[in-house]
């Protein structure tokens, strides 16, 4: 027996030849037998231990299977790795963060003073070679110019960079000299002509180049009429590709040597420093060996002067102009007088910053739309727009500018879409992806500085620009353009900051700065033309599709239901509930599986009617999908702000009356 099972020697008294024994043997067998026979109570113990073990390996054998299937479906995507959070996990974090802020410092430190003392010691060492290599060079130039052609070539200038253009072969060669010398000078008229006929060739250039264009931005602007863009030209003409291919390339040159693994202590690497700092000393002990260099050349003219009985006349040196700082008239700082951390309080303390829950775009849970524009109508009007997933994917790329590489960003973004959809759930992710300041520019927050506005703009871009990254949040940003406002909301003066949005917030704004503003609404039609103005991007949060809706119910009741109910009917309840927002879907897992509902899923089992009791019955009123007509009018107004799908409809209708004229 491969697995040992311990068998209890029963006396003969307990052994009983009863239906209630339940002993692997017949009742007529067991009558048969005498109960004093030690064979016979072997068979029985051995038949009762067999059956224990082919118990055991049943049992062990289904639980492997059920953990292999349960890798392979989290594997393929099929079912989704259960998150367990730990009660101290945003402690956690935030000491890791705390102990690798630290570290940065740390190797920060170590990296200053790495080039501090690499300088001293390669300006120690290596710098009077660097000075005698040099000046030997320059003197070599010097004789092999003399020995050709009996004069000297004229010293380069500082303007064009001293005596760089020797090392990189941009002086005359000795033959060229020669010719030179024995040329008359020109006179100011055959100078001017030379200018003249310089500059008529620059000209043409530069015609040539912009008739290029021409034809080039003709033919694109052909293509876009068309309803065609084509891509592949804006990928190479965009300088941000460009700089991110550079980078990439030169990426791949410097690390194609370099280990890392062995790394651990993430040392800074010696030898890179070393060329650094090489490099910056060469070109400063250059200037100061030409300084000294020019003086012996102007020595070397005077000799040839004197045994050539001619008179000597000292070269102009031509020194690059100093740039002048031009002093630019700085604005008057209301809050000169004022530190940036009493600031910060005061909003803090007025409820303009807000401190906001940790959050990552994995708890906004969409699907991507896989089926893209292939359910197209014949006539080619309906396409099956972007899904959520798409949307999430726009808005991490827009912030790809709000970090480290310098990216053009939109500076104010709104999100639209109906109620419970998900839009303020991506401001707050997105602040908190950032680790930035959260101000909350909403009326309610903003309608007590109505007297200062002045001030209080002035107050927020100050502390904005001191603390980015930093996220400008509007809820409901259609209230700040409202053509009508109602009378309810007249008392927090919604329009205070309407006006002031492109002029005094956006437009100070540098193309640097880690600053957005973010805005959301689901009434955009209720606001007149400056929320177009105002806000540089416009994204509509869709309705949630089958992909999305089983994506929620999944991760939702992974979440919150035990692992018994993992094989539950998920893709019915997408179907049925698919037109339902991700936040009452949301809502709704978490109010039906309560403390009290799941302490009773044992005994009572989870019936899916219960989810929409919920929709229907529990709630008054009860709550509904977004209907049909109030998409159309989120689909027509963002189609009237959009220009893409300006020039589709553009496009469409020029081939629907190309196709009427046919007929």
């Amino acid at each position: 027996m491969s697995i040992p099972v311990k068998r209890t020697i029963f006396s003969a008294d307990f052994l009983k030849a009863d239906e209630s024994c339940e002993n692997l043997l017949k009742k007529d067998d067991a009558a048969d037998i005498a109960l004093d026979d030690e064979e016979d109570l072997d068979a029985i113990r051995n038949c009762a231990a067999c059956k224990i073990q082919s118990w055991w390996r049943g049992y062990r054998t289904r639980k492997i299977v059920k953990i292999r299937k349960r890798f392979k479906e989290e594997l393929y995507g099929m079912k989704k790795i259960r998150k367990l959070k730990r009660p101290n996990y945003k402690d956690n974090s935030i000491m890791e963060m705390y102990k690798n802020e630290m570290l940065k410092k740390k190797l920060d430190e170590d990296f200053i003073n790495l080039i501090n003392d690499e300088r001293t010691r390669l300006l120690q060492v290596r710098s009077p070679w660097m000075m005698e290599d040099i000046s030997d060079h320059i003197r070599a130039w010097f004789k092999e110019f003399y020995d050709a052609t009996g004069n000297f070539h004229p010293y380069p200038d500082p303007v064009k960079q001293g005596t760089v253009l020797v090392v990189i072969d941009e002086t005359m060669t000795p033959m060229e000299f020669q010719e030179s010398l024995g040329k008359k000078p020109l006179s100011k008229a055959e100078k001017k002509k030379l200018r003249d006929k310089e500059k008529k060739e620059k000209r043409k250039k530069k015609e040539k180049l912009k008739q290029l264009k021409m034809k080039e931005a003709k033919r694109r602007k052909k293509l876009r009429d068309a309803g065609i863009i084509d891509i592949g030209y804006e990928i190479t003409a965009s300088k941000p590709i460009e700089n991110i291919e550079e980078t990439m390339q030169k990426y791949a040159k410097d690390w194609r040597n370099v280990d890392e693994y062995l790394n651990k202590n993430h040392d800074p690497i010696k030898d890179w420093v070393t060329e650094d700092e090489l490099a910056k000393i060469h070109q400063e002990v250059r200037g100061l060996v030409d300084e000294y260099m020019r003086v012996e050349y102007e020595l070397l003219r005077e000799a040839l002067a004197k045994d050539n009985n001619e008179k000597y006349k000292a070269l102009k040196v031509k020194y690059p102009k100093k740039k002048k700082n031009k002093k630019k008239k700085k604005a008057k700082d209301m809050t000169g007088d004022r530190t940036l951390e009493s600031l910060y309080h005061e909003l803090k303390d007025a409820g303009i910053i807000e401190d906001i829950a940790h959050r990552d775009f994995d708890e906004f849970i969409a699907d991507f739309n896989f089926v893209a524009d292939d359910t197209r109508d014949e006539d080619g009007l309906t396409t099956l727009g972007p899904a959520k997933g798409d949307i999430k994917m726009v808005i991490q790329e827009s912030m790809l500018g709000m970090g480290e590489f310098d990216v053009p960003k939109p500076k104010s973004l709104l999100l639209i879409g109906p109620l419970n959809s998900g839009k303020r759930l991506l401001c707050q992710i997105i602040a908190s992806e950032l680790n930035a300041v959260f101000m909350n520019l909403s009326p309610e927050k903003t309608y007590k500085y109505a007297n200062d506005l002045k001030y209080f703009l002035h107050v927020i871009l100050k502390v904005a620009k001191a603390f980015q990254p930093t996220i400008m949040y509007i809820e409901e940003a259609h209230r700040l353009f409202w053509k009508k406002i109602p009378p309810e909301a007249v008392e927090i003066n919604p329009r205070l900051l309407g006006t002031s949005i492109s002029s005094k917030i956006l437009k100070p704004l540098k193309k640097n700065d880690k600053i957005v503003l973010v805005g959301t609404s689901n009434m955009p039609w209720a606001a007149n033309g400056g929320i177009k103005r105002a806000f540089q991007k416009v994204l509509l949060i869709p309705k949630c599709d089958y992909g999305t809706s089983f994506l929620l119910w999944l991760e939702m009741m992974t979440e919150n239901a035990p692992d018994d109910m993992k094989e539950y009917a998920y893709s019915a309840l997408a179907r049925v509930l698919q037109a339902y927002n991700s936040g009452d879907i949301t809502d709704n897992v978490k109010q039906t599986l309560s403390i009290d509902r799941k302490m009773r899923l044992k005994n009572e089992a989870l019936d899916p009617n219960e989810f929409l009791e919920y929709f229907l019955s529990k709630n008054e009123p009860p709550i509904l999908p977004p209907e049909e007509k109030l998409m159309e009018k989120f689909n027509k107004w963002f189609g009237s702000s959009n220009t893409l799908q300006k020039l589709r409809k553009k496009y469409m209708a020029q081939k629907l009356a190309k196709a009427s004229k046919k007929k």
